[in-house]
């Protein structure tokens, strides 16, 4: 016969708001990360070189 199987397939039941929230959060920590992971290597550069700090002149204070 055609196709008796009798039984219907189970129909998925999904939620688009928590679809949505799940891949909101799932692009805010791959986000967070890149930036986090960027802002360590310009830190450990500038570090690095000693770029931008008063003691790397010999000077104690700022602005003298």
């Amino acid at each position: 016969m055609c196709g008796g199987g009798g039984s219907t397939p189970a129909v998925v039941q999904t939620d688009p708001k928590a679809e949505a929230a799940a891949a909101a959060a799932e692009a805010a920590q791959k986000t967070n990360s890149s930036n986090a992971a960027r802002r360590r290597q310009q830190q450990a550069s500038a570090l690095s070189t000693g770029a931008g700090t008063a003691l790397s002149l010999g000077k104690a204070t700022l602005g003298q």
